[in-house]
């Protein structure tokens, strides 16, 4: 019998090769730019495709939804099929999508069917590069030989704890068109040129500062997760961006820097499921120390 299976939504997209590596299995979201033809992530519409559409069409507001109940039943036992019997599942935060709900759902059926499986689901708390962080602690765990199954989801609990996301966004729009601001907030953000920074906690975002401009912005970032850090050594450090690549490779040069980091920090595009709400130009930093 295999060890652990590994699943997660795609609410946090790892680098293809890490998928690869660790036979990740991805639970893909839908996408509608319409409201009514709903494709599927990644396969039918990329996230860069979307921004790309996004910046062409200002009043497009594109919405997702989440995997449902049988695409999570189909990924269980696709990894059932494989060999396992115990599959450990990391999903977006629950505050800001129902597919933490889903997969609960999912886990119940398949488990009255398949009796010999064990399920852990994991609520992230988080998303984008702060889920893909936890994730690939997970999968460095299982590839290292963890077989308990007991204590690999203890330890994923505690990443949750040691895992920060900042960001910033371009336009507060799309956050007021998601209801993540008010009509108000947007308004007085759109006067005043404002550049909010803000970090997910408990699942949910909260603002850290205000800066008035992108620059000041994107340093701000640099300079809030680079007093966070308490060792550099135990750090592991994500970006994304929808579009903007040279905001994007500014923080990473700038992150190197300030904290000598000689590692890889693993970029990509921001995925879409937050990319709807946060518009094209947000861009984030998520680490995880442990």
């Amino acid at each position: 019998m295999k060890l652990i299976a590994q699943i997660g939504d795609s609410g946090g997209m790892l680098p293809e090769k890490f998928l690869e590596e660790y036979n990740i299995k991805k639970v893909p979201f839908y996408i509608t730019l319409d409201g009514s033809n709903y494709l599927v992530q990644g396969k039918e519409i990329s996230d860069k495709e979307l921004y790309e559409k996004m910046e062409e069409d200002p009043n497009l507001l594109p919405k997702t939804s989440a995997p449902n109940v049988n695409d999570w039943y189909q990924a269980f036992e696709e990894k059932y099929k494989e060999g396992y019997r115990k599959i450990i599942v990391t999903t977006i935060s629950s505050k800001l999508s129902a597919s933490n709900q889903n997969a609960n759902v999912a886990k119940k059926e398949f488990l009255s069917d398949y009796k010999d499986c064990s399920i852990e689901i994991i609520d992230t708390l988080t998303c984008s590069a702060g889920q893909s962080a936890i994730e690939l602690k997970i999968a460095q765990y299982i590839k290292e030989g963890m077989e308990s199954f007991k204590e690999l989801s203890e330890i994923a609990k505690k990443l949750i704890e040691k895992t920060t996301l900042v960001f910033t966004v371009k336009t507060l729009k799309y956050m007021e068109a998601g209801g993540r601001i008010g009509k108000a907030a947007k308004f007085l953000g759109i006067l005043l040129k404002i550049n909010p920074i803000s970090e997910f906690v408990d699942g949910e975002v909260k603002p850290i500062k205000i800066e008035r401009t992108r620059k000041s912005a994107l340093n701000g970032m640099v300079e809030i997760v680079t007093k966070r850090i308490k060792d550099v050594q135990k750090i592991t450090l994500f970006t994304r961006s929808a579009l903007f690549e040279e905001d994007e490779n500014y923080i990473i040069n700038k992150l190197k820097e300030s904290l000598n980091y000689q590692k890889e920090i693993y970029s990509g595009v921001l995925e879409a499921v937050i990319g709807v709400h946060a518009g094209p130009g947000a861009i984030g930093i998520a680490f995880t120390e442990f």
